[in-house]
């Protein structure tokens, strides 16, 4: 018979709720696997999504985060931001291909020592069935994701989403939940593709037509971002292999 695969899980616990949920797990010896890697944090507020990709790249085959239910943040609302960036972070993820499965959000509070437990075995048979995680095959996209989460209009939107929709500008204006998001998930896609575009240069210059066949992106909509990366000074024109055009990346 084949060996059961074992997934490794990196995950990040609250202090003030899921690590000492984790701790009552223990102490009452309720059983779950051992999958999981504990990274100690003080609130969930406090992962960059960034962790999260860090995590998938060292040979984890999922990071999963455990934090405060909603109202009981001990730093009032630290876990609701968490969600909000855990949210485009699944976004992010199913552009690409890695699949929002690799990461999970989930409340437990210090009490719940058993709904910890159930919550790592859920994890880890959810983990289990997707197979272990090949960083190498999907080195380019983690690259992508990771230049993303870097970029600047994604964090600002991120951050400012509880602000625009629930709490409005100094005029009290608010956004529409529902437009906000759909313009969030249409800005994630754009930079989504520009970054990994830019990956795909750093293999070499690169015709519109040879970044569609490394990215999987439609010819027109590389030529389209392709622009926009030439305007902000991200890539540029490297020459003409006959009377085709030569791309290269300018970003560091």
């Amino acid at each position: 018979m084949s060996e059961i695969f074992e997934p490794k899980i990196l995950a990040f616990l609250c202090n003030w709720c899921s690590y000492a949920g984790a701790d009552l797990a223990g102490v009452s010896r309720f059983q779950y696997p051992a999958s999981i890697r504990v990274m100690r944090t003080m609130c969930s507020g406090r992962v960059d999504p960034m962790y999260i990709i860090e995590g998938l790249k060292s040979g984890f085959d999922a990071t999963v985060v455990f934090g405060c239910h909603i109202g009981d943040c001990h730093y009032l609302d630290g876990n609701v931001y968490a969600s909000k960036r855990m949210h485009m972070l699944e976004e992010l993820l199913d552009l690409s291909g890695i699949g929002r499965g690799r990461t999970a959000l989930t409340w437990v509070s210090a009490a719940e020592g058993q709904l910890f437990a159930d919550s790592v075995t859920r994890l880890t048979q959810s983990v289990r069935d997707l197979g272990p995680f090949d960083a190498e095959r999907f080195h380019m996209q983690l690259g992508a994701v990771e230049r993303v989460l870097r970029e600047p209009r994604i964090r600002w939107l991120t951050g400012m989403d509880r602000h625009l929709t629930e709490r409005g500008n100094v005029y009290g204006e608010k956004l529409d939940e529902e437009q906000f998001q759909s313009m969030l998930k249409h800005s994630v896609k754009d930079e989504y593709q520009k970054a990994l575009i830019l990956e795909a240069l750093e293999e070499g210059p690169g015709s519109v037509r040879e970044m569609a066949a490394r990215t999987g992106i439609p010819v027109y909509t590389v030529s389209l971002r392709l622009n926009d990366l030439e305007r902000r000074g991200l890539a540029e024109l490297k020459g003409y292999e006959g009377t085709t055009p030569k791309f290269v990346s300018l970003a560091s």
